[in-house]
């Protein structure tokens, strides 16, 4: 289980420094990769983006020297992470393309998913809706293929939000409770409860 209060959070960048030390006294380039890698998604955690991008900059530089396209996929989505929290789309964007073309070329689906995710995030943040509910289908037919059930919920959602902002309020209102259903199978309740906040609000606005 990963740490998750403050204090753990701290003693684990201590283990990963020392790791991150060790690995380079010994000449170890897949270990420092792999070291400055932890440390990126610690420090994004605790919300550093700054040394979450240094840490992710300089774990990339290897990857690449390294030719080891598996963490570079993964650098990739991170950086693009790290500039989505920063609400700079047009980076984060061509981060997740970068991302996004390295998984398919290993035939990651897991990985190609996970970014269509990502960057139909984007498109819906910059209300790109065409782009985000394309993108959000590519998403959810990769997730049916898991029957990852929690992720279709997430994903029902967000394409009921795009709905609900182009004003075709009843495909939004099957949307949401395709999301509720599945949120209430997963046991989810603070997910239920907003799901539910949502019909409702919808309903209101039918009702105007």
């Amino acid at each position: 289980m990963p740490p998750q209060s403050r204090m753990e959070l701290e003693l684990a960048e201590g283990e990963y420094k020392r790791n991150l030390e060790k690995e380079e006294k010994l000449g170890r380039k897949e270990g420092m990769a792999d070291a400055y890698g932890k440390l990126g998604t610690l420090y994004i955690t605790l919300g550093h983006l700054d040394k979450a991008e240094d840490m992710f900059k300089k774990s990339l530089e290897i990857e690449e020297e390294l030719d080891n396209k598996d963490g570079m996929a993964s650098d990739y989505g991170y950086l693009g992470t790290v500039y989505q929290m920063r609400e700079n789309l047009e980076q984060a964007e061509n981060m997740f393309k970068k991302s996004l073309k390295i998984n398919q070329e290993l035939g990651r689906k897991q990985g190609i998913s996970t970014v269509y995710g990502k960057l139909a995030e984007v498109y819906y943040t910059r209300r790109d809706l065409d782009q985000a509910e394309a993108m959000f289908k590519k998403h959810l037919k990769m997730e049916e293929g898991q029957d990852n059930k929690e992720a279709i919920a997430k994903i029902y959602g967000f394409l009921g939000d795009i709905y609900r902002l182009r004003l075709d309020f009843n495909q939004a209102e099957i949307l949401y409770k395709k999301s509720l259903q599945l949120f209430a199978a997963t046991g989810a309740g603070h997910m239920v409860e907003m799901m539910q906040e949502m019909l409702a609000n919808l309903k209101k606005r039918k009702e105007s």
